[in-house]
This record gives structure tokens, sequence and C-alpha cells, in this order.
């Protein structure tokens, strides 16, 4: 019917972009979100005008819909260019889904760790990247809530190590909502770039928790989002902290060539000394000598070293968010055990051990279990065995997936010699990953 209401252009009449030019200013921000091709391809006037009063024949164009579905998110094409009536709800309120009691029901229940995870997983996790990098599209909040948070996304990235990473999803999610929130309301620059650093953090942390699940793919794709973050708030540093954790994914799954591929490129143009790129050449060092490549490792273990002997004491700290010498030796140390050099194994773990803080890492045990692998290569089962065991009863270490696959990796060498002890196999025994661990997210 003529001057009909749609519920596009209710919705934008509630935003003040009811006009053409309004309106293809907010589509290029969000195309830009989409793919950068799409920026300018907004409708014409004439066509927008239809859109506003419904007057359509068939759906438009698949990248349009793409573009109004990414604006209005909860909402479909048909439900946007459908009449609308005021008097029914607030337009702003997207229409009940048919399959909302479902995804009510997955918000409510846990995220469980292992293989079947991705098939049950909460909109927080499986959307929050797309909307991150959303509303850092679309970009005032107080000091005291700006502090907060980025006190927050500190703690969570220095706590993360200390507990099960299972237990601190629910509030990196919480608070990542709120920057969110907080980057739709577009913030002024200096604000903007705040919020952005600390959406960079919080990605890395569940990007973290994530690789921890062995749920690989998600947590490469929080790291992305957590590096778009970073370009955002013009931060290199967490950029490369992005990258470190994306760089974990294939150095953790055999696959040292596609680490270095990815370390590579930035390593051959870095200046200057950052924790990050210290932790960039530690990975770099760690892939070159479980390729058996001594002078490669040598030269790249030198330079983590050296690059960190240059930082600023105080950006040295533990966690996910910072590189400490502690976890460069152990680096050193599971280097030299993958090529088999026992005596610098055992001086890099010892140097290691010493520099650790056993109540904020389960670093410890891994530098253990490299020292115990080295030593069971070379026949000496006992002491092997000895090392190893103590690694996992020690009650600071955390049964977390690295743990539980090294420990598993040490068997492994203990099978292939044809040696074990019955207090390392009882040790195995004992040992319990967490899952079906859960992840809460309310």
């Amino acid at each position: 019917m003529p001057g009909q209401l749609t519920l596009l252009k209710a919705l934008l009449m509630k935003r003040h972009q009811e006009t053409h030019r309004a309106f293809c200013l907010e589509y290029d921000k969000v195309a830009r979100s989409i793919d950068r091709t799409l920026v300018g391809s907004s409708p014409s006037r004439e066509a927008f005008a239809r859109w506003l009063k419904g007057h359509l024949k068939t759906k438009p164009h698949s990248d349009h819909c793409r573009v109004l579905e990414r604006m209005f998110p909860g909402h479909t094409v048909a439900e946007l260019l459908a009449p609308y009536d005021p008097g029914t709800k607030d337009p702003g309120t997207p229409n009940p889904r048919p399959d909302s009691r479902e995804a009510a029901t997955n918000r409510r229940e846990v995220l469980h760790l292992g293989a079947a995870m991705a098939l049950g997983l909460p909109e927080s996790i499986r959307r929050g990247p797309d909307l991150l990098e959303q509303a850092l599209d679309s970009a005032t909040a107080g000091e005291g809530r700006l502090l907060y948070l980025e006190a927050e996304s500190d703690r969570l990235g220095l706590t993360l190590e200390s507990v099960l990473p299972a237990s601190l999803m629910a509030g990196a999610l919480m608070h990542l909502s709120s920057v969110r929130e907080l980057l739709a309301q577009r913030q002024p620059i200096e604000t903007q770039r705040r919020l952005a650093r600390v959406g960079a953090k919080l990605s890395i942390v569940i990007g973290r928790i994530l690789f921890t699940a062995d749920q690989y793919p998600m947590a490469h794709r929080w790291h992305m989002a957590a590096a778009r973050a970073a370009d955002e708030a013009g931060d290199s540093a967490l950029r490369d902290l992005a990258l470190v954790g994306s760089a974990f994914i294939p150095l953790y799954s055999a696959d040292p060539h596609t680490a270095l591929r990815m370390v590579t490129p930035r390593l051959e143009q870095a200046v200057g000394a950052t924790p990050p790129i210290a932790w960039l050449w530690g990975i770099a060092a760690v892939a070159h000598a479980s390729l058996g490549d001594r002078p490669a490792f040598e030269r790249s273990i030198e330079r983590s070293r050296t690059i960190l002997d240059r930082c600023d004491p105080e950006s040295l700290h533990a966690g996910v968010l910072s590189y400490e010498l502690a976890r460069q030796t152990f680096y050193e140390a599971r280097g030299r055990a993958d090529l088999g050099d026992i005596d610098g194994t055992g001086d890099a773990t010892n140097r290691a051990l010493a520099l650790y803080d056993p109540t904020v890492t389960s670093d410890p045990a891994l530098v253990r279990f490299a020292h115990a692998s080295v030593l069971a290569k070379a026949g000496e089962a006992e002491e092997a065995c000895r090392i190893a065991t103590a690694a996992l009863r020690d009650p600071h270490t955390l049964p977390i997936s690295s743990v539980v696959v090294r420990a598993h990796d040490f068997d492994a060498v203990l099978s292939h010699t044809g040696s074990t002890t019955a207090e390392w196999r009882e040790a195995l025994a004992d040992l319990r990953a967490p899952d079906p661990k859960v992840l809460s997210t309310q």
C-alpha cells in the first residue's frame, strides 16, 4: 500500500539514518567489515526508496542482503523489507526465530571440550569475533569504566596459566560484551583506541582458552579478531601477540614448517625490542629445532634472549600478554631436547626451573618433560621416569592439554625404547584431562 512502513525504514528512523546519504555512509562501514570490495556498492537512491516502501518483486542482490543482515543483526532481509506495524513492538527488537528456544538452551548449557564441542558452540563464542569487528567499524566511556576493563583484561591474561583456563571464559566474554557495546557508541578517538586495545587482549585470552581445549580453528579465528582490534588501536605489540597465538597452533600440531612461514615475514621486518618479538623468535627457535636445524635454532634462541635483554624490565611478566626469561629458557630446553643435546637440555632445564614461579604456570612441568624425553632417548629410562613422574605429581601442575600431550609424548618415547617404571605408569594413569570440562558462558 502507498505510504506503508517497512521494518527497515522504522529501524533507520530510530537511528536517524533514513536519508539516502546517511544510509550509504553506514552501509559502507558495515560492508568494509565483511569484504572491502563491497565498499561503494550501496543501492542507488531509487533502489533505496523501493526498499523503504517495500516495493520489490524479488529480494535484493545477494551482496546487499549480506550487508543488510550485518547492519541489523537478528533480522532477515525478508523481515526488514516487510510491512511493519508500529503498534506491535519496538522495531529494534529482533523477531524470534524458529530455533530461538534451542539457542536459549544452548546458551544455558555448558561448552564441552573435545572434538564434539564445535557442534554446540554458544552464540557468544561463534559470533564473537564478527560482533567485535562490526562494533569496531561502527565507532564516552567514563575513565573509571575504562580503567576497570583495562585492569580486568590484564588480570585475565596474567592468571590464565595459573588456573584451569575454562574457569575464565565467562568473565572474558562478559567484559568483551561491555567493550563491544561501548565501541558501538562512537567513542572519542583515544577512548576508541583504549577500548580496542582491551578487546584485543580479551580476544587473545579467549583464543588461548580455546587453544587449550584443542579447538584450533576457533582459537585462530579469535586471534584474527585480536589482530584486527590491535590494528584499530595502533598497537603493534598486541598484533604480534595475536600472531604468537596463531603460530602456537601449527607449532603444537607437529607442523613446524607452517609455524615458520607464519612468523618469519614479521621477524624479517621487525625493529626494536618488545616481548612479543622475543616470543616470536622463541617460536622460530623451537620450530627449527624440531626440524633438526641446529644452526638456525642457535641463531633464533640467541636473538630471542638478546631482544629480551633490551626490553623494558617492567614489560616482562608471566601470562599470555607478555614474555619473560623463564619461558625463553624453557624454549631453549625444549629445542635442545629435540636436537638430542643432553647436557644442554639439563643446563637449560635447571636455569628455567630456577626462574619460574610454579604457582603461576604449568610450564615447569613441560620443561621437565623435555628433559625427561632426551634422557629416555639416551637410555636413562629410570631417571627420565623419576623426572616425569615428579612433573605430573607436582600439586601446581594443571592437567591442561599441553601437559597431557607432553606426558603421552614422553610415554611414547619410553614405549619405543622398551623401558618404563611402575611409578610412572601409575602417575600417567591418574592423569585426567579436563574433558568433559565445561566452559561456563553464563
